[in-house]
């Protein structure tokens, strides 16, 4: 994570930095709605010249392609007009690179409207720090004569697992038990195997805890922080935080 929590695509959409975009590579398969290949080629184009404006605050061409009714929903769940987007809109900070390379990307035309979903491939350098992020990006456009305006943008997080820390192990046999959502909710087992905490409610389809900090750890496959509190050398609770909010998982046993 960088500053705020926010990485390089994250700002770009907190309307607070801007980035490049790679040309596109294309998948039609899946779309339910038919598409010309110039429609296809016009929003590879337009969506290219978009992306390449971010890095030096072109808000010209923004203003261009947004209708004066558009809406952007940030990956926090932030909605921003049109102009509150290019109020904000701002070049990279000194120091720090980026780019987004622009895979699988799907047109549904329709009569009066089309939207455009791919996946957004980032990189980013910061101070030196190269830090890589994909998003799922949806762009809804309705047809003005032989073009089309922007009306609605929205991005979400594509769900990755972060690298494992280089972190003590030293606290992490008294993680080991089992714990509940009481009162009578779901149980948890946490089992050590070969220097590796594992976890889930399934007790033969365990999966990794991948360590952030000594106590601190990503669910693999899954979003959010799973912290142990540990009392007197043993973990008495895990605070689940599911979407910033803690789920409390009680231990009730000492093994699994």
């Amino acid at each position: 994570m960088v500053t705020n929590c926010q990485t390089f695509l994250t700002r770009l959409f907190g309307m607070s930095a801007c980035v490049f975009l790679a040309w596109a590579n294309v998948a039609a398969a899946g779309t339910t709605g038919a598409f010309s290949p110039e429609t296809l080629q016009w929003f590879q184009t337009t969506e290219q010249a978009l992306m390449d404006a971010l890095a030096p605050g072109d808000k010209a061409v923004w203003n261009r392609i947004m209708d004066p009714s558009c809406v952007v929903t940030t990956e926090e769940g932030r909605v921003v007009t049109k102009e509150q987007f290019l109020d904000e809109l701002r070049p990279l900070p000194e120091g720090l690179t980026g780019g987004i390379a622009v895979k699988d990307l799907t047109v549904q035309e329709f009569p009066t409207f089309a939207v455009v979903r791919y996946l957004a491939d980032e990189w980013e350098s910061v101070f030196g720090q190269r830090l890589t992020t994909k998003y799922r990006v949806t762009d809804t456009f309705r047809r003005e004569g032989q073009d089309w305006k922007m009306v609605a943008s929205h991005l979400a997080v594509l769900t990755q697992d972060p690298p494992a820390q280089n972190v003590s192990h030293a606290e992490w046999p008294g993680f080991v038990g089992t714990y509940k959502l009481l009162p009578d909710g779901w149980t948890l087992t946490v089992e050590l195997r070969e220097g590796k905490l594992y976890g889930g409610r399934d007790p033969g389809k365990l999966r990794p805890f991948i360590p952030l900090t000594p106590d601190a750890f990503v669910f693999s496959g899954s979003l959010g922080e799973w912290i142990f509190v540990a009392e007197h050398g043993k973990a008495v609770r895990i605070l689940d935080f599911r979407k910033f909010e803690p789920l409390v998982w009680t231990r009730v046993k000492d093994t699994p």
